[in-house]
């Protein structure tokens, strides 16, 4: 279990976005949209096998031949002068039967996330989510943050 880092692109005092799906998957559409419209590289993944069950798996002739996993990967590109990485998890890990993050899996990648900000000396590290709350289809919708 772990980070597996394909390159180490060399970045100064990066800023890092997180995304994980959830309410109307609002949170990882954010941070992947912003991602690919900047045409970030991929450099790294968590490794997958102690969060989740395969997606997908492919047997042939009685034999496993895949298995395929939700994808957590570390993304960088540069603008400008600012440097920037992108944290996008396909799916939040969860110990018991809820859809979302719960557990000491979700603390163990939120770490590990976390692991790969200190390495590159993240200067801030944002996240985007979205939740349920009760507003009626006529009130003027309100945009939600908790600042650190």
């Amino acid at each position: 279990m772990g980070v597996k880092l394909y390159k180490e692109p060399e970045l100064k005092n990066p800023m890092m976005f997180c995304g994980w799906p959830g309410i109307g998957n609002i949170g990882i559409i954010a941070i992947d949209t912003l991602r690919g419209a900047l045409k970030a590289e991929q450099f790294g993944e968590i490794e997958p096998y102690e969060f989740f069950n395969p997606w997908k798996v492919v047997i042939e002739k009685g034999l496993l031949k895949d298995l395929d996993f939700p994808g957590s990967r570390f993304y960088f590109q540069r603008i400008r002068n600012q440097d920037l990485i992108f944290f996008i998890g396909e799916q939040q890990p969860t110990e018991g039967r809820t859809r979302y993050a719960e557990g000491q899996k979700a603390y163990q990648m939120a770490n590990l996330v976390l692991d790969v900000a200190e390495k590159f000396r993240c200067q801030r590290v944002y996240t985007s989510g979205a939740a349920i709350t009760q507003v009626h289809h006529t009130a003027r919708p309100r945009v939600w943050a908790v600042p650190n």
